[in-house]
């Protein structure tokens, strides 16, 4: 197999860097709750499992619902980002283009079929605003969006825009 499409070493990575930081909080709150853990038991974990569905799909070797895929991205992302006493969770831009967020963005896009997807362009001319706009409402999760790891391209998930441009006709017609 293709060392880059193997992802056990990225998975392995995240394993233990959410593992310490887990452990530090840990030490902090109940030092003798904390047991250590092997790589082989936090890959038998929720999260090792998900990453390692996730680089299935990636590789191409198996196929989800769509919803299934996007609830273990979410749980993923959840994990790495939400901070506690925060309401909600941001993805850094940069976060992409890491191994691990590669390998997410590649089962996100086997997620869907490519009629679910459209360009940023056609986003943008279907709502009626510009590529910056668009950009920042998929930064802020108002607009689903994939990438395509193969072409460098990304696309924005078309029911989001048509959701979006309904609700924007809505509260046009309102006032």
């Amino acid at each position: 197999m293709d060392e880059a499409l193997d992802f056990q070493e990225t998975i392995d990575k995240w394993l233990r860097v959410v593992y310490s930081n887990q452990y530090r909080l840990m030490s902090r709150l109940y030092p003798q709750a904390i047991q250590p853990l092997t790589i082989e038991q936090l890959r038998e974990g929720p999260l090792g499992q998900d990453l390692a569905r996730l680089a299935a799909l990636a590789r191409g070797e198996v196929r989800e619902a769509k919803e299934r895929v996007l609830e273990a991205i979410d749980s993923v992302l959840q994990i790495l980002f939400w901070p506690p006493a925060a309401e909600d969770y941001t993805v850094p831009r940069s976060f992409w283009e890491t191994d691990l967020g590669r390998m997410i963005s590649m089962a996100k896009f086997r997620a869907y079929e490519p009629t679910e997807l459209v360009s940023i362009g056609n986003a943008a001319q279907q709502l009626g605003v510009t590529r910056p706009t668009i950009y920042r409402w998929m930064d802020d999760r108002t607009l689903g969006y994939v990438r395509d790891e193969m072409s460098g391209r990304t696309f924005v998930v078309r029911a989001d825009v048509e959701n979006l441009r309904r609700s924007m006709e809505t509260l046009g017609s309102e006032a």
